[in-house]
């Protein structure tokens, strides 16, 4: 097999590797789920709801009795009428049932939009019962709360509007639970903040069995919001920060049903997507929580990973009032608003391990966007800045590169003179560097720091919601999303992507620039260009448009910075190699 056939072999393996890579079938075995059998479903108390105005709810009024929990008392309680609530601030509209005394049934974030231009909803449609309460016992079943009724100090019975702008406001639910005992739960909203605050009183728990743990719990995970569910699903996952620890545990939802029970020190739990959480934080750190974990059978557009908690906090029912208070986040990962807390939920996001560059790049794009709010003429100007930082190390790229080129002449003749002592060819051409000047590495600096880049900026497009939806202005039509490969038509069921395309024609154009005689010096390295190029179109064929537009910037400024990089002349040697001086004869002695 020729040196051409064994290159064209090379590349052909390499792209259906990478084939295979970005598979459904490799990814499926990645993120596993899409051909699992059927699951049971966590049935949801409320139909599926559409992004629609609090006015078109349908007014129902459900009627049920409470037993009473206590073994003192067996009688029934008065029937309560359901009741909801839909608080509405600048961010969100949440929607709250009486059903467990506040149970959380609906968010929608007012500046978040899906693919069908509705608002992001995040309360998944198969969770029952988010934010109830559980009773964990020594001598008595567990039980919950999510089907009680309550009474609400808005009223019973009806739904009710609960605006809050300006300044917070709070409502409160009435749980009675027979013998005296009842439960209070009063949620506070505040105009400026995804979160809100969760008090919670248990009043004359003592003729109660109501366990050694009262949790509070969150069931369904975050539901999924983007186009793309399998990319969606392959982030979603469950955190919880234990001990002095910086950085939260992750928890990932596998093939199978897991169940587990933490025993340590919790400063909070949470879930995400790949855009947004959830976040149970107590008021102080609580010794324990249970999880449950799963994916749903179905394939990627059908299956949802279920990430099911509930944080316990001990109490003593001997005491007249006990309190459990909590504060709730729910919304967007950004790393910005998650910062600001100090509680370290910015460490759920998948920075990668170059995370201090992608946060840097992140706070250079957010500040020229407050000059020019235009994600698509920010990544061009970042190029150029990236580009101007980088200039002193490719023009010694470049200046290495030729001073290579015009070496090879020399170095094949020391190549010839020393085909059969390889420890003296490698001395004599460094020692031949040396004398010229030259760096043999030194046009593999710049690729060295550019890679590190190129991984962060993956991390940043991919994963920042900052870029989540934001488009090249004016471009719209083509790079309607930087966050998403630039998908122009399909043929024969594959995306056509531009960027990718245009970008191998750039790396190409710069490789032939930078090695135009390395063909006819070293026949070997003839299809290097073609080989390099080819792994990384296959690489970029998916990856985030901005990615691929950075990287296509990055590579333009270098042909013309080539192009203006003067092609300086080799010095000439002090001692020039020459071949092997004859031994002279001896003469014969008359």
């Amino acid at each position: 097999m020729t040196e051409q056939n064994r290159t064209l072999v090379a590349i052909a393996l390499m792209g259906l590797i990478l084939l295979v890579f970005f598979s459904d079938w490799y990814q499926e075995i990645m993120a596993p789920g899409s051909t699992l059998p059927q699951k049971p479903h966590i049935e949801s108390s409320f139909s599926a709801e559409t992004d629609s105005s609090a006015t078109a709810i349908q007014d129902s009024v459900v009627h049920t009795y409470v037993t009473a929990v206590s073994d003192f008392d067996t009688t029934a309680l008065p029937a309560v009428d359901e009741t909801n609530i839909i608080v509405s601030t600048p961010l969100y509209e949440m929607r709250f049932s009486n059903r467990g005394a506040g149970t959380l049934a609906s968010v929608f974030l007012n500046n978040y939009l899906t693919k069908d231009s509705s608002r992001v909803q995040l309360i998944s449609d198969l969770a029952q019962g988010v934010l109830a309460n559980h009773f964990i016992g020594y001598e008595t079943e567990d039980f919950n709360t999510s089907e009680f009724l309550a009474v609400s100090s808005l009223g019973e019975g009806a739904n009710y509007d609960f605006p809050v702008y300006g300044k917070p406001a709070s409502f409160t639910f009435e749980l009675n639970l027979g013998s005296g005992a009842k439960l209070l739960r009063t949620f506070t909203f505040y105009p400026d903040s995804f979160h809100f605050d969760l008090k919670q009183e248990l009043i004359n728990f003592d003729q109660v069995n109501a366990g050694r743990y009262f949790a509070t719990s969150w069931v369904g995970g975050i539901a999924p919001t983007e186009k793309n569910r399998k990319d969606d699903l392959y982030y979603s996952k469950m955190y919880a920060l234990l001990g002095d620890d910086n950085s939260p545990e992750d928890y990932s939802a596998d093939k199978d049903r897991e169940t587990s029970v933490q025993t340590a020190l919790t400063t909070w739990v949470g879930t995400r997507s790949k855009y947004f959480t959830a976040i149970l934080v107590p008021e102080q750190p609580v010794s324990e929580f249970k999880s449950v974990r799963y994916q749903t059978a179905g394939d990627k557009d059908y299956s949802q990973k279920i990430f099911n908690f509930d944080v316990r906090d001990s109490f003593d029912r001997r005491n007249a009032v006990s309190e459990s208070n909590y504060r709730v986040y729910v919304g967007p990962l950004d790393y910005g608003i998650l910062k600001n807390y100090g509680l370290n939920f910015e460490e759920m996001m998948n920075w990668g391990w170059f995370g201090l560059i992608g946060k840097g790049a992140l706070w250079v794009f957010k500040a020229l966007y407050r000059i020019i709010p235009n994600y698509g003429i920010v990544l061009i100007i970042f190029s150029v800045l990236v580009k101007l930082l980088l200039a002193p190390l490719t023009k010694k790229q470049f200046s290495s590169t030729q001073s290579m080129q015009q070496a090879q002449p020399q170095i094949t003749a020391l190549k010839e003179k020393y085909k059969d002592d390889s420890k003296r060819l490698n001395e004599e051409t460094m020692k031949l560097y040396k004398e010229l000047g030259i760096n043999p590495l030194g046009g593999c600096l710049p690729l060295v720091i550019q890679m590190p880049i190129l991984i962060a900026m993956f991390n940043l497009f991919r994963t920042t919601i900052e870029l989540r939806g934001a488009a090249f202005g004016g471009l719209e039509f083509w790079i309607s999303d930087l966050s998403l490969p630039d998908t122009v038509g399909t043929f024969m069921g594959f995306d056509i992507n531009l960027l990718p395309i245009i970008m191998s024609a750039t790396m190409i154009l710069q490789q032939k620039m930078m090695s135009p005689s390395t063909a006819a010096t070293n026949p070997q390295m003839k299809n290097m260009p073609y080989i390099m190029t080819a792994v990384f179109f296959f690489m970029f064929y998916t990856f985030p448009s901005g990615l691929n537009l950075y990287y296509t910037l990055f590579n333009v400024m270098s042909i013309l910075q080539q192009k203006l990089t003067p092609n300086k002349p080799l010095p000439v040697l002090a001692t020039p190699v020459s071949k092997p001086a004859k031994a002279k004869k001896k003469r014969k002695s008359k």
